[in-house]
């Protein structure tokens, strides 16, 4: 599949117009002060202000200039992220120039974002819904960068990449191309014999896939054939709102899903993130994802400075069994990468390259000292027969060192608790061959398996124990297993159930259910309407851990336990697919 940038009609005309056309001065400022207003779109519309006939963006005194292509009835309209779009009233163009004031004010705060949902993903409608005022805002960027690569506003420089990627993601080998002062940015694509090493020479231009450009998204087409939900920002883009969309109807033919990210302080546009589902059978072995950013300049203009499109790299291999017929399957053998990075000519130059990998777990290392805020010093004072015992407890589900834990000999004889940096020392009478136990409700309820270490250190020696809770996607993995597409970890459910005094509950009973719009199924996404539900008891603690939840469940809990009255809420499943939740019960 190709997909085709759909040039929007703003950029039909070239600066020059025939002859007869007539011009509107336009100067845009801001409402309240009059301060002029830097970077704002200003197109010229038709009568009906349906249809842009050109534009230009405001300088730095607020000015631009637009020509009309004959007379006749016009209307003005200025964009500008931030601000309330202004459109003027119908101007009537003849011989002489036409001058033209805007006053633009501050936009009002988007509407509050609901939590991410299967279920809503509607069809856009005007303002005034979750997903209709982060559109308004979204529209004035991605129209504003269609507008400057398709009338190549800003020369680029640009350094493009293609990279074989392993099945870890690191890099087996790369190509590198640098291009100056070009008008717009490359449609760089994977075609099929990039991918399939059995169609190498036979692909064609159907077979090439794109990252998606402000044109595509913003075409009618597109708007019309996709379903859009907001949600809040996760992982890197915490602290964003998103504009999520998902296919409207199931189709064979590949289709795009994505977010557009925004943030919200200043209602700017910050990246696209987007999926391709439908695709071949034999690329649904692994997902199809990419990432194109945007950037606002100074002088209004909206550019591209990195994307990238990564898909799987497939073979066919032939596996023969004696006595059998010889069976040919689809392997993933890796990756395949490109994309690049754009900068306005004669700037310095932005690495394409990925980021340093983090460790599994997001934790620092342990392997000497521990090295946090609170950590012992070097030559903490003891006698010459204590032993002393040193480490650091780590939650990378937080990102932050865990307090509070308390770290002791089996018999509870010895005993500490760490730091606010996570750190402790435990001095022992003698030597020390026992078992150290840490002791947390966090480490109990993600069946952390170092909470229990048996050391041996002689009398008078240092040693170490540490504690590492995994990140939430390796808990995930260890504690649930992947789901029933392959495809990702289950999602995970855990909190403890308490009474009014906070005592715990044990053989509580807590179930949740939950409608299910879509499924993956073979790597494409089938239309449904299940109901799930999963349940377990409390543990003697009060903990309880559920696996099975899909992606943006929306979820009712239940929890009932005889003698307590029964507790119902309606929760939202988080993007990291990690719920956390406490339950308390009074008695009946």
């Amino acid at each position: 599949m190709q997909l085709r940038s759909i040039v929007l009609a703003a950029t039909i005309l070239a600066a020059g117009a025939r002859a007869g056309a007539q011009d509107v001065r336009v100067e845009v400022v801001e409402a309240a002060t009059g301060k002029p207003i830097v970077g704002a779109n200003v197109a010229l519309l038709d009568s009906a202000a349906v249809t842009p006939l050109g534009g230009g963006f405001s300088d730095q005194k607020g000015r631009t200039d637009l020509r009309a292509p004959a007379r006749g009835p016009y209307r003005v309209r200025a964009d500008k992220v931030g601000y309330d779009t202004w459109t003027s009233v119908q101007l009537h163009l003849g011989d002489k120039a036409v001058y033209v004031r805007v006053g633009m004010a501050p936009t009002r705060t988007p509407a509050p974002i609901m939590p991410r949902s299967e279920t809503a993903c509607q069809e856009l409608t005007g303002p005034g819904t979750p997903a209709g005022d982060l559109w308004v805002e979204l529209k004035k960027a991605l129209t504003a960068n269609a507008m400057t690569e398709a009338q190549g506003l800003v020369p680029l420089d640009v350094d493009l990449y293609e990279r074989v990627l392993d099945r870890n993601l690191s890099i087996v080998s790369e190509r590198a191309e640098q291009r100056t002062r070009i008008t717009r940015r490359p449609a760089t694509g994977i075609s099929w014999d990039q991918l399939d090493s059995a169609r190498r020479g036979v692909a064609s231009n159907n077979d090439v896939y794109r990252a998606p450009d402000a044109a595509t998204i913003l075409s009618d087409q597109f708007v019309k054939s996709h379903c859009y939900a907001a949600i809040r920002g996760y992982g890197p883009e915490s602290g964003l709102t998103g504009l999520e969309f998902k296919p409207a109807r199931i189709a064979g033919q590949p289709e795009l899903t994505g977010v557009l990210w925004l943030d919200p302080k200043g209602n700017a546009l910050r990246s696209l993130s987007f999926d391709y589902v439908n695709l071949p059978v034999p690329l649904r072995i692994a997902r199809t994802t990419g990432r194109v950013e945007f950037q606002q300049l100074a002088g209004g203009q909206w550019i591209v400075p990195r994307w990238y499109i990564r898909m799987p790299r497939i073979t066919r291999v032939n596996s023969t069994n004696a006595g059998a017929p010889t069976i040919s399957s689809d392997t993933l053998i890796g990756y395949q990468e490109v994309g690049g990075a754009a900068r306005p000519a004669g700037t310095a130059a932005v690495s394409t390259g990925d980021a340093a990998a983090p460790s599994p777990s997001g934790a620092p290392a342990v392997a000497g000292a521990p090295a946090a805020a609170g950590a012992p010093a070097a030559d903490s004072p003891r006698g010459a027969n204590q032993s002393l015992l040193t480490g650091i407890v780590y939650d990378s589900t937080t990102g932050r060192p865990l307090r509070g834990v308390q770290v002791s000999t089996s018999g509870g004889r010895f005993k500490t608790l760490t730091s606010s940096g996570g750190s402790y020392e435990l001095l022992i009478d003698g030597a020390l061959n026992d078992t150290i136990v840490f002791e947390h409700p966090r480490l109990r309820l993600f069946q952390i398996a170092e909470r229990v270490q048996t050391i041996s250190m002689p009398a008078g020696a240092r040693g170490q124990a540490s504690v590492i809770i995994p990140s939430f996607v390796s808990l995930r993995k260890s504690i649930c297993g992947q789901n029933e597409t392959r495809t990702e970890a289950q999602g995970f459910m855990a909190g403890y159930v308490r009474d009014a005094a906070g005592k715990p509950i044990p053989r509580a009973h807590v179930w949740a259910t939950w409608q299910v719009l879509w499924v993956e199924q073979n790597g494409r996404l089938v239309s449904t309407n299940q109901q799930r539900t999963v349940e377990t008891d409390s543990n003697s603690d009060g903990s309880y851990t559920m696996c099975g939840f899909t992606r943006s469940a929306q979820i009712t809990v239940k929890v009932d336990m005889a003698g307590k009255s029964p507790v119902q809420e309606k929760l939202a499943f988080p993007a990291n697919m990690v719920l956390e939740h406490d339950f308390q019960l009074g008695a009946r």
